[in-house]
C-alpha cells in the first residue's frame, strides 16, 4: 500500500512539474511576442509631412474654356467658344510636356497656398483650368483628357439647366466631384446680374451654391452689389472674363482668367508666353 501511495505521489508531482513547465513555456512565448510587437511598434517612425517654403509671389493662369467639341457649321458664336478635341488633348499635352500642374481655382484662396507652394517648390508652374456653362462635352470629352493627363479642372455649373440637352447631368457632375475635380456655381440661369435687383441677383447667387467655394460671373457681368452678395453667400473667390494672369496681388472676387479659343499647343504657348 506504501509502495502505492508513493507512486500515486510520484506521477503527481511529474504531472505538476510538466503543467509548470508548460506554463513557464507559455509564458515565455507570450512576453517574447510582446516585445517583438513592441520592438517593431518602436521601430516604425512615422514619416513627418513635407513642408513647403509659402510661396509669396506667384502667377497663376486661369484658362476659360467652354464648349469641347467641333462647332456646328454657321454657329459664329458657338465657334468663337469651342475647342475641338483633338485640338484640347493638344493643349493639355503640351502643359504636361512643360511641367505645369494644377490647381483648383479656390487653392488660390488657402492663406498658406500650400499646394501653389508645393507646386513652385518641385519646380513645376501652377494653371487652373476652368469650364463654364456645364455642357456635357465638358465631362465626355475634356474629362477624359485631364484624367489622362493627371490635372484637376473647375466646372462651373448653370444650376436650372443640368439634365437638359447637351448639359451634364447630376450623376455626371457627382462623378466629376468624386474624380477631385472642382464644381463650382455659374448662377441659375445665367442671367445678366448687373441688371437685376438685389433680390433677384440673391437668389441667383444664393440657390445655386450647393457646396460651391467659387462662383463664375455670368458672361462676366456683375457690378459691386454682385461681388458683396457672392461675399455673403460664403464663396471663397470669383472669376471673370476679364483677361489677365492672377496673381498674389489679384482679388479673389475678381480673378482675371485666359479665354482659351480653338488652336493647337502652339496656340496655347503664344496665349501663355507673351
Amino acid at each position: 500500500m506504501k509502495r502505492l501511495y508513493l507512486i500515486y505521489l510520484l506521477v503527481g508531482l511529474i504531472g505538476l512539474f510538466l503543467i509548470i513547465v508548460g506554463l513557464m513555456t507559455w509564458q515565455n512565448r507570450e512576453n517574447q511576442t510582446t516585445i517583438n510587437t513592441t520592438s517593431i511598434k518602436t521601430s516604425k517612425t512615422e514619416t513627418p509631412p513635407i513642408t513647403y517654403p509659402k510661396a509669396t509671389t506667384y502667377n497663376v493662369p486661369i484658362l476659360m474654356y467652354h464648349y469641347i467639341r467641333v462647332a456646328p457649321e454657321g454657329d459664329t458664336l458657338g465657334q468663337g467658344l469651342s475647342v475641338t478635341p483633338e485640338n484640347f488633348a493638344l493643349q493639355m499635352a503640351w502643359l504636361k510636356t512643360e511641367n505645369y500642374a494644377s490647381v483648383k481655382v479656390s487653392d488660390l484662396t488657402d492663406p498658406d497656398k500650400k499646394e501653389i507652394s508645393k507646386i513652385l517648390a518641385e519646380g513645376q508652374k501652377p494653371i487652373a483650368i476652368t469650364f463654364d456653362d456645364g455642357y456635357e462635352d465638358a465631362f465626355t470629352a475634356a474629362y477624359p483628357v485631364l484624367k489622362k493627363d493627371g490635372f484637376t479642372g473647375t466646372f462651373y455649373i448653370i444650376r436650372n439647366f443640368v439634365g437638359r440637352s447637351e448639359y451634364m447631368n447630376q450623376t455626371q457632375i457627382d462623378e466629376l466631384s468624386s474624380a477631385g475635380m472642382e464644381i463650382g456655381s455659374h448662377s441659375l440661369d445665367h442671367p445678366n446680374l448687373e441688371k437685376l435687383s438685389i433680390d433677384n441677383q440673391k437668389k441667383q447667387i444664393f440657390d445655386s451654391k450647393n457646396s460651391a467655394a467659387t462662383f463664375c460671373y455670368p458672361a462676366g457681368k456683375y457690378n459691386n452689389d454682385t461681388v458683396a452678395l457672392v461675399k455673403e453667400a460664403g464663396y471663397l473667390t470669383a472669376v471673370t472674363t476679364k483677361s489677365g494672369i492672377a496673381n498674389q496681388d489679384s482679388n479673389l472676387f475678381e480673378l482675371p482668367r485666359v479665354r482659351i479659343k480653338n488652336g493647337d499647343a502652339k496656340y496655347l504657348k503664344d496665349q501663355l508666353i507673351k
